[in-house]
C-alpha cells in the first residue's frame, strides 16, 4: 500500500542518514589519529635531535639510557643515510633488573666499555622521555664514567627531553659541544683564535638526516670559493669536536638553516664577536641576499682587522650575483620551459620545517608567480 511503501522509503531514508553520520564520525577519528601520527613523523623526540648531532661527527660515541622501542635511531640512521660504517649508537636498555637495582653501574661501565674499545674523543650519555621519568642523577653517573674514561671526554645533554622536540634539542646540543670544546681550548689549554689572513668562514648546521644538507654545503663551499671566501670549517657533518676550537679563528659564520646551529653562532658572536648571517641561499633573490649580506659581513671585517696603517681591501660582489642570476642559474630556462608555464597561475599549498617552507613561499610568489594559498610548518617553535 502507499503507507507501507512510505514507511519503507522513511525508513531506508533513516538507515542512510545514520550510516553516513557514522561514516564521518569515523572519518573525523581517524583524522585525528593520521594527524598524531604525522607530527611525530614530521619532528620527533628530543632523542633523536640529540642522536643526530652525535653521530654527524666523526669519532663520537652515544650511549642512548632507553627503554626497548625507543632505540630505533640505529636503524632509521642505517636505512637512510646507507654509510658504511655502523651508526656510533649503543642504547642501554632500561629493563626489569635496571627498575629494580639502578642503573648506575649499567650506564658506567657501558661508558667505560665503550671508552675502550672504540677510543672516541667524545661519549655523549643521552636519556629519552621514557627513561627520564625515573629522575636518576645521570650527571654523577657521567662524573664516575669520566675517571675511568681515558682520553675520551663524557658529557651528558643538557636537554629537557619533555619540553622539546628533535630540532630544538639538536640545536641545543650542538651549542653544547661546540660551547664545551672552545671553553676547553680557550680556558683551559690557553687557545688563542688565530684570524686567517684570508677571509673565511664556518658553516654551522648541516647534520645527518638533513634535508639535503649534503648537497647544499657542497653548493655554498663552491659559490664562497668563487667569492675568494675559504671554508673554514662545516660542522657537525664530518667534522671533528677536537678541532672545534679553529671555529674562532674564522671570519664569521654562515647558518642555512635557522632549525640548528642558531644558537652555536650566537655564542660565538657572544664570546668572541663573531658576525654571522643566517640569511638563506634559496632562490635567486635568497642567493642574491646571501651574497650581498656576506659581503657587507666580509668588508666590516676586513676593516678591523687590518693591521693599523695597512689598505683595507673591500670586496664587491655585485658583478658575481648578475653572472650567477644570468647564467649559472637554471631559474631564466626553467621560466621559460613548459613545465613552468604550466604551473603559473596555479594555486599551492606549502608545508614543512620553518626554513625551506618560508623560503619556497617566497620562490614560489615572488619567482615562479604562483599563488601560494595556504604556508605552515610544524615548527612552532620558530
Amino acid at each position: 500500500s502507499a503507507a507501507s511503501l512510505h514507511n519503507r522509503s522513511h525508513s531506508s531514508s533513516s538507515k542512510a542518514r545514520i550510516h553516513y553520520a557514522s561514516g564521518r564520525s569515523s572519518c573525523r577519528a581517524n583524522s585525528a589519529r593520521a594527524m598524531k601520527l604525522a607530527y611525530w613523523m614530521y619532528s620527533g623526540p628530543a632523542h633523536i635531535g640529540t642522536l643526530r648531532i652525535a653521530s654527524s661527527f666523526q669519532n663520537v660515541h652515544a650511549i642512548m639510557h632507553a627503554p626497548l622501542g625507543d632505540d630505533y635511531f640505529n636503524v632509521l640512521r642505517s636505512m637512510l643515510e646507507r654509510e658504511r660504517d655502523f651508526t656510533p649508537v649503543t642504547a642501554s636498555i632500561v629493563d626489569r633488573h635496571v627498575l629494580a637495582e639502578g642503573s648506575k653501574s649499567k650506564v658506567v661501565e657501558g661508558i667505560t666499555r665503550k671508552a675502550a674499545e672504540d677510543l672516541p674523543d667524545l661519549i655523549l650519555l643521552t636519556p629519552t622521555c621514557t627513561s627520564s621519568i625515573l629522575q636518576e642523577d645521570l650527571e654523577s653517573f657521567v662524573e664516575n664514567a669520566s675517571r675511568n674514561s681515558g682520553m675520551s671526554d663524557v658529557i651528558l645533554a643538557d636537554v629537557n627531553h619533555y619540553r622539546v622536540n628533535e630540532m630544538q634539542a639538536a640545536d641545543r646540543t650542538l651549542e653544547q659541544i661546540i660551547r664545551f670544546y672552545v671553553d676547553k681550548a680557550t680556558k683551559e689549554e690557553g687557545y688563542k683564535p688565530k684570524k686567517t689572513k684570508r677571509p673565511s668562514a664556518n658553516i654551522i648546521g648541516p647534520t645527518t638526516l638533513g634535508f639535503h644538507h649534503h648537497h647544499d654545503a657542497r653548493e655554498m663551499k663552491r659559490m664562497l670559493g668563487e667569492m675568494g671566501i675559504d671554508v673554514n670549517m662545516v660542522t657537525p657533518e664530518g667534522g671533528r669536536v677536537t678541532e672545534l676550537k679553529h671555529l674562532t679563528d674564522a671570519w664569521f659564520n654562515i647558518v642555512p638553516y635557522r632549525e640548528t646551529g642558531l644558537m652555536a653562532a650566537k655564542y660565538l658572536e657572544r664570546q668572541f664577536d663573531m658576525p654571522f648571517t643566517d640569511t638563506v641561499p634559496m632562490g635567486i633573490l635568497g642567493t642574491n641576499d646571501w651574497i650581498s649580506s656576506i659581503q657587507a659581513i666580509v668588508n666590516e671585517q676586513a676593516k678591523a682587522l687590518a693591521p693599523e696603517g695597512e689598505e683595507v681591501l673591500i670586496v664587491d660582489f655585485d658583478d658575481y650575483s648578475k653572472r650567477q642570476t644570468l647564467h649559472v642559474s637554471q631559474a631564466a630556462w626553467f621560466s621559460r620551459s613548459v613545465d613552468c608555464q604550466n604551473l603559473t597561475g596555479k594555486r599551492a599549498v606549502v608545508f614543512g620545517d620553518a626554513t625551506h617552507a618560508a623560503m619556497m613561499t617566497r620562490v614560489l610568489s615572488r619567482e615562479m608567480c604562483i599563488r601560494v594559498v595556504c604556508a605552515g610548518t610544524y615548527a612552532r617553535h620558530e
